[in-house]
């Protein structure tokens, strides 16, 4: 760096609120995302790099200087640098193993960005990172590349040193290191600048960046709409479609938890028995000892034609999985099929076995009485249903968890207080089997 960070000059301004509308006319829908960035100026830093508040640093040379690139480079350059702050790459980038190498990830997250630049027909400089230049595979996330690039890195030591160009990097919201002198955390409310902050390069707080993604997001889909099928990069499409998705790392992490305390509930009770006397000694008398229970744990499966086959495989196998890891043995695990054309529960030995059929209106009472009147009666009930059932009135002589499936476009009957609910998203882009 020849110079402190500031802020740009008028001239410096006008320079990239020009490459702004080269970038603009490129890519459309990228339009909230390029006017979201704050831009400053980093002397001497020989390329465009941004921070994790959305912070855009340009070297000046490059915007008004001799050797300054031009309109078509800049705007490339442009949506080159807001892909990384659209893709989250610094926060991906930190949840990855430690110790992590900042050139992979540079590369990795470049090679996901670039392939989609050239579907989308934006022109590159010669020599970027492409997919090809690390000879891997078109349309792959950069936490894929920077396998690869690993793997193949511990088969050649030297390899990854000799991708090192010795430039700066995209910068801290690429993943990568901050660039000398990248500027302090914006205040919380992301709308003015902190200390040491130049004025007008305040950055974005993580919910406004946010609610920028989504924007984006939708811009993107919508785009995909009025242009057709095809138009749009697939990588991009991806994106899109992950970031409006409804998340499913909380449903799995709730189901599991409902499941996993459930289980140790049951475990945790004890009985007396007698088949071994207990290590206490009273005259003339034999003492029971206390034995843990073997928790049994029946699954009542909705089999109407509005549940979709992939979500009730999800919904599974997160149980299963829970499960197994609680050392509940396949013999005290019970399947039961609510069939909703009769009503009948019938046993059912796996997932695959399961067959969804038609005609709704499924009473999953039914299912739960049957669960409870098999001997031995089980411990744990897990009803799996997209909802749209009436529930017991009282609480049944186990526990309960209620794994509701639903795409929130109605509502569904409201399930016990006394049991333990998990909504689960259906699968984004799944109609129901």
């Amino acid at each position: 760096m020849s110079g402190p960070v500031r802020a740009l000059s008028g001239i410096e301004l006008d320079a990239f609120r020009a490459l702004r509308v080269v970038a603009g006319e490129s890519m459309p829908y990228f339009l909230h995302a390029l006017f979201a960035v704050s831009p400053v100026a980093a002397p001497g830093l020989g390329t465009f790099a941004v921070d994790a508040h959305w912070r855009l640093y340009m070297d000046p040379d490059l915007l008004i200087g001799p050797a300054r690139w031009s309109p078509v480079e800049g705007g490339a350059a442009l949506l080159h640098e807001v892909n990384h702050l659209l893709r989250d790459h610094a926060e991906r980038a930190d949840a990855l193993p430690i110790p992590r190498s900042h050139i992979a990830f540079n590369l990795a997250g470049d090679a996901e960005i670039n392939d989609d630049l050239i579907a989308a027909g934006v022109r590159l400089p010669e020599g970027v990172v492409t997919p090809s230049a690390l000879g891997l595979p078109d349309g792959l996330l950069a936490e894929q590349y920077y396998a690869a690039l690993r793997k193949a890195a511990e088969a050649h030591p030297d390899l990854l040193a000799g991708m090192d160009d010795g430039g700066p990097g995209c910068g801290s919201g690429a993943g990568t290191s901050a660039v000398a002198g990248e500027l302090p955390a914006p205040q919380i409310d992301g709308n003015g600048p902190g200390a040491g902050v130049p004025d007008g390069t305040g950055g974005l707080s993580a919910a406004a960046a946010g609610m920028v993604r989504r924007a984006v997001a939708v811009a993107v889909q919508e785009y995909g709409v009025s242009k057709g099928r095809g138009t749009l990069p697939a990588g991009l499409e991806r994106w899109a479609a992950s970031t409006l998705a409804p998340s499913t790392v909380a449903w799995t992490r709730l189901l599991r938890a409902a499941v996993r305390r459930a289980v140790s509930a049951a475990a945790s009770r004890t009985d007396y028995t007698y088949l071994r006397p207990s290590r206490r000694r009273v005259a003339g008398v034999v003492l029971p000892a206390m034995r843990g229970r073997q928790v049994r744990v029946t699954i009542v499966v909705d089999t109407s034609a509005s549940m979709g086959a992939e979500d009730l495989a999800a919904a599974m196998g997160e149980v299963g999985g829970v499960l197994r890891a609680g050392q509940v043995s396949r013999d005290r695990v019970r399947l039961l099929s609510c069939d909703a054309e009769t009503g009948v529960p019938q046993k059912v030995a796996s997932v695959a076995a399961i067959k969804l059929v038609g005609g709704g209106g499924t009473d999953m009472r039914v299912g739960i009485d049957a669960a409870m009147a098999d001997r031995p009666a089980p411990d744990v009930v897990v009803v799996l249903t997209d909802g749209y059932t009436p529930w017991p009135g009282q609480p049944i002589d186990a526990r309960l968890i209620c794994a509701v499936i639903t795409d929130g476009s109605a509502q569904c009957p409201q399930t016990p207080s006394w049991a333990t609910t998990v909504t689960i998203p259906r699968l984004p882009g799944r109609d129901a089997a």
